[in-house]
């Protein structure tokens, strides 16, 4: 949630529209959505009621035909940023967790360390929630090894998303630079274990052609949408006008290359919930 309408005047900030849109976007295809929630300014916030707003009456509807991915990031302390997970323990199935420091913006960074990265995963395993594990940069790759593999703190199945592609988080200007970059770090995850899920992200200047990589590279799915992207494809500077848009052209892609779009039950599986 730190793109604003300054970036892109499509951006959504209150909790009815943000929910709209997710509304559109599953009815276009998806079977998943993760969510934000905006103060009046179009800052982040954890505000616990804006969140009921949005996930309530989308999971009151659907049930168990929709996944909820929470993000129990952003807050000053751990504990304020994992009370979302809390809060809806049994409804928030997967949640990120970034084993990194990133630059969102000129005045905004989160910067995880060893002690706060294990701290999130534990809390959420313990809450039921599956940790996705999220590489924004190639180091990541050792940080999440390293932190939560090795020792572990993380419970197989391990599930990654590769959210690379803006600026700062993993060098990503093309499509050549971003089939280099994405091959690359699915081949060391496949390293790491072979049987790891992996989600990827349209990211930064990736957009769209990033669906085609993971349909192509038979990875569990592809996560799109206005939170970490400005533009629908590498080549031009067409901006995202909506959600559901580019809904319909991942669902549009998936059927054109063979592949099926899958169900809230066959992502479950994929990361082992």
């Amino acid at each position: 949630a730190f793109l604003m309408k300054e970036d892109n005047p499509n951006q959504k900030y209150a909790a009815g529209e943000i929910r709209n849109e997710i509304k559109e976007s599953l009815t276009a295809g998806a079977c998943a959505f993760h969510t934000h929630v905006r103060d009046s300014q179009g800052r982040h916030t954890l505000e616990l009621d804006l969140y009921h707003e949005v996930i309530d009456p989308i999971k009151t509807r659907l049930g168990q035909d929709v996944l909820v991915c929470g993000c129990p990031e952003g807050g000053d302390t751990v504990a304020e940023s994992l009370r979302p997970i809390l809060e809806f323990q049994g409804i928030i199935e997967v949640a990120p967790i970034t084993v990194t420091a990133v630059n969102l913006s000129g005045d905004f960074s989160v910067v995880m360390t060893r002690e706060i990265c294990q701290t999130h995963v534990g809390f959420m395993q313990e809450a039921g929630c599956k940790p996705e594990m999220v590489l924004h940069n190639l180091g990541d790759l050792s940080l999440a090894k390293r932190w939560l593999i090795d020792t572990g703190v993380a419970k197989k199945p391990y599930y990654f998303r590769l959210a690379m592609g803006n600026p700062g988080w993993g060098y990503i200007e093309d499509p050549d630079s971003m089939f280099q970059c994405v091959s690359f770090v699915v081949r060391e995850l496949k390293k790491i274990d072979p049987d790891c899920a992996i989600m990827i992200d349209m990211a930064g200047r990736a957009g769209l052609f990033l669906v085609a990589m993971a349909i192509s590279l038979g990875l569990i799915g592809a996560r799109v949408g206005m939170e970490d992207a400005l533009y629908m494809y590498p080549h031009k500077d067409e901006v995202i006008p909506n959600n559901v848009s580019v809904v319909r052209k991942a669902v549009a892609m998936v059927e054109a290359l063979g592949r099926k779009v899958g169900t809230a039950e066959d992502y479950r599986k994929y990361v082992g919930i």
